[in-house]
């Protein structure tokens, strides 16, 4: 039997939508695909529009990698982005409906088991360029970049989109960021390339982070570039 992980996609209303009764039904389809083109989800939830501003709908999906499409056909809302679901564990994720098509993406998506201590870190991720930092020294300002993190009790999700151009000649250097208690930050190196430019299918890499992990971090020096040896990485 192949093992399911549980979704509970949070919708943002399209304004058509918002503008809606509250007492009115909405038809949403909710459609999703693997890189084969195999279709893992496709379904029809009928919701009342509510007071509130997102709309909730609940289903299953095999872990993987998928793009996920969510529409309301009657007033040509959309939405579409790429998500990553860990085998086992469970996620919560969000989608916000646009009026009309829904724009393209093209995300290169990181994630991992995490302890629940790494949420009080506040974990993120950031780029510097490589041909000007090094291991265990300062670090400059990170380089502008679009990285969304979405945080669960036992897992983190990332998505490091490339719309967001970087200076000529620059070699982008991914790390992850981590808040001390006082409002500093450590860095960690993670030793994968960064794409810049890509199409197809979007690449991922998977970073676990373990309680060892983040209670070591807790006496390392701040503001550096740290690349500890034995921190398990892998890419597809």
């Amino acid at each position: 039997m192949v093992a399911l992980s549980h979704v509970i996609l949070h919708l943002g209303l399209c304004s058509s939508v918002a503008k809606l009764k509250p007492e009115a039904t909405v038809a949403i389809h909710v459609h999703a695909t693997d890189k084969r083109d195999q279709v893992a989800v496709d379904r029809n939830f009928r919701v009342e529009r509510g007071d509130d501003e997102q709309r909730v709908v609940e289903f299953d999906i095999p872990w993987g990698i998928y793009r996920l499409e969510a529409s309301v056909p009657k007033f040509n809302c959309n939405a579409a982005d790429y998500f990553s679901f860990i085998n086992e564990h469970d996620r919560s994720i969000t989608l916000t409906l646009a009026d009309g098509p829904a724009p393209p993406t093209m995300p290169m998506l990181l994630d991992g088991t995490a302890p629940q201590s790494f949420l009080y870190v506040k974990p993120t991720f950031v780029l510097f360029d490589k041909n000007v930092v090094a291991c265990d020294k300062p670090l400059p300002d990170p380089l502008p970049s679009h990285i969304v993190v979405e945080n669960d009790s036992d897992a983190y999700y990332a998505w490091l989109y490339n719309d967001v151009p970087l200076p000529p000649g620059t070699v982008p250097l991914l790390a992850l960021r981590l808040k001390t208690p006082t409002h500093q930050y450590h860095y960690v190196r993670i030793p994968i390339p960064v794409q810049t430019q890509w199409g197809g299918w979007p690449s991922s890499i998977q970073f676990e982070v373990s309680e060892d992990m983040v209670d070591e971090l807790a006496s390392s020096p701040v503001d550096t570039l740290l690349c500890p040896k034995l921190w398990k990485t892998s890419a597809g």
